[in-house]
């Protein structure tokens, strides 16, 4: 099965921060439904900062954030444990887009 057939678990370390269920696909970038994990608000305010610098055309600013999550560890990983490392992903409430 291929990325816009799975069902993806993001965690940091061992913090579950929610799921995306892909609903289309545009190139490599994939547009999913985003659910909430036990630890989101923990961590929403990086990816709202980073979503925030990237609507705004702030490159660096948003490099500067989403760094941030990747050295902390942000995966993403499959029901059958695929697991895509180091993924960029975008939250805006309950909709998500992600390049892996």
């Amino acid at each position: 099965m291929g990325v816009q057939e799975k069902v993806w678990h993001m965690f940091i370390g061992d913090s579950w921060l929610g799921t995306l269920t892909p609903t289309g696909a545009d190139d490599s970038w994939y547009y999913a439904d985003f659910n909430a994990g036990d630890s989101w608000g923990n961590f929403a305010p990086w990816f709202e900062q980073a979503v925030a610098a990237h609507m705004s055309g702030d490159d660096a600013g948003w490099e500067n954030v989403y760094s941030q999550l990747l050295t902390m560890g942000l995966i993403l990983s499959s029901d059958d444990g695929e697991v895509l490392n180091g993924p960029t992903v975008h939250i805006d409430g309950s909709s998500a887009w992600f390049f892996a």
